[in-house]
């Protein structure tokens, strides 16, 4: 028997919501996500925060957005979003941050996007994803590439910042492996 993945992906409850706006004021958050934190009621900008589209063609479409679990403690640690894609698509964007620091740098961001990658590319016939991240957010670049993502692109000054200043983004890709159903 295959032993218990260390996460898991569960449907985004309210639950879990709460507690990652708790959590939004982290100061690696606050640098590597680009956003101001979350108040205790601000459910409805948390959940427009992670559905937007950063890759302009893939603007509108669906959205599926993901709880990361820890397995051993059932502790909702991160998110994870597949956005912008369509019925017949090709592609889609994805976005994932772990909002606890304690779970952090331990790999479970890296098994969460292969675990998203897979379902992606098997259950939901998607041949290409896309993500951006900001240049200085190592730990993420590095984590994307051992999933098979490479950077392809720059957006130059395209994400605005809470100061009204303006932030490159580096586009990843993955595309689905030769053979894969």
């Amino acid at each position: 028997m295959d032993p218990e993945p260390p996460i898991r992906l569960e449907p985004l409850e309210d639950s879990h919501i709460a507690r990652y706006l708790a959590l939004s004021a982290d100061p690696l958050l606050l640098e590597t996500m680009g956003w101001d934190p979350f108040e205790s009621d601000e459910e409805e900008r948390f959940l427009r925060f992670i559905e937007t589209i950063t890759v302009p063609q893939l603007s509108g479409g669906r959205t599926i957005a993901f709880s990361i679990i820890d397995s051993p403690s059932n502790t909702p640690i991160g998110y994870l979003t597949i956005k912008g894609f369509r019925e017949g698509g090709t592609a889609a964007e994805v976005g994932i941050a772990i909002m606890d620091k304690d779970y952090r740098c331990r790999g479970l961001g890296t098994v969460a996007l292969k675990t998203a990658a897979r379902y992606a590319f098997e259950e939901l016939d998607i041949a290409h994803l896309v993500l951006t991240v900001f240049p200085s957010n190592k730990a993420g670049i590095r984590s994307y590439e051992k999933v098979g993502f490479k950077q392809t692109d720059v957006l130059r000054e395209s994400w605005e910042l809470p100061d009204g200043s303006f932030a490159d983004m580096i586009v990843m890709e993955l595309t689905k492996p030769e053979g894969s159903s």
